[in-house]
């Protein structure tokens, strides 16, 4: 961390901050005695960050975003996806998964996603052994390419957009991997545990995040910064779907093991990836 400037208590550092995150500086801002302090993760971003300053002082801070976007026009569709290619891929394959197995409906094409085996003729039934998965061990991760209707489909890339980049852009390419990877076999062989039947979504990959980004924020200098109102939404979310209200209600069954599974996935590598680090940089310092 870098401590680039302190402000006094009375001074809104919002614009700021948003002029900031703009411009992918991360930063936090911490209350100390009478002041506010800017501090930044990276200091060779300083030259940037000095420059929003100097203008919030003058009163600039709109002018100079507004010349900033005139310097930057119109970022092009694939310029905004390799922002951060990683969540865009996953999000790329979603749409296309989607649209081949028509959310469900083409059930030849669901049966090569599906965590069980699907059997089509003479009547698709599902077949509740794992027997196949060493020979066919992709269907313990394609099930999060499942989806099954429009709702279904856009709640969930909206979701893995917003805290896919998060992860991307604020820490690696690699940890955003590792953590969809590992969230979705434990949130596949979560709810494949609960039961034996048809599901899918990245819906448990979304809460393996949300738990892994709150967590982190918690346990190390917080890079993330997302809104307690997210979390809590998504936790009643969590609860209303163990205690079955959206069946009653007409909305369908979700995968509430998958959900708590990818949750508590999230959690763990939180947790673990940040004790690794404190080991990591203690030796280094050692």
């Amino acid at each position: 961390m870098f401590l680039v400037m302190t402000f006094p208590l009375q001074v809104n550092l919002l614009p700021l901050t948003k002029a900031l995150w703009a411009q992918n500086i991360a930063h936090q801002v911490l209350e100390k005695g009478n002041e506010q302090q800017l501090w930044l993760m990276q200091a060779s971003q300083a030259p940037q960050a000095l420059e929003l300053c100097q203008a919030l002082a003058e009163g600039k801070l709109d002018q100079l975003a507004q010349v900033d976007k005139l310097a930057r026009p119109g970022i092009s569709p694939s310029g905004f996806l390799l922002a951060a290619p990683l969540t865009s891929g996953i999000l790329l394959i979603t749409m296309l998964l989607a649209l081949m197995t028509g959310l469900g409906d083409e059930l030849q094409y669901v049966a090569l996603l599906s965590f069980y085996q699907i059997n089509l003729l003479p009547d698709p039934h599902m077949v509740n052994s794992t027997a196949h998965l060493a020979s066919q061990p992709w269907r313990l991760l394609t099930p999060v390419w499942l989806h099954f209707g429009w709702l279904h489909l856009v709640f969930n890339s909206l979701w893995w957009w917003d805290l896919g980049r998060r992860i991307e852009q604020r820490q690696s390419v690699r940890r955003l991997l590792l953590l969809f990877v590992f969230i979705a076999l434990v949130s596949n062989l979560a709810q494949a545990w609960q039961g034996g039947h048809l599901f899918g979504g990245l819906s448990g990959v979304i809460y393996g995040l949300l738990g892994y980004i709150w967590l982190w924020d918690r346990l190390r200098t917080p890079v993330f910064f997302l809104p307690q109102g997210i979390l809590i939404f998504m936790l009643v979310w969590l609860i209303l779907g163990m205690l079955d209200v959206f069946s009653v209600v007409g909305m369908g069954s979700m995968a509430n093991m998958a959900h708590l599974g990818g949750l508590l996935a999230g959690l763990g590598l939180a947790l673990l990836l940040s004790v690794l680090e404190s080991w990591s940089n203690k030796s280094s310092k050692s």
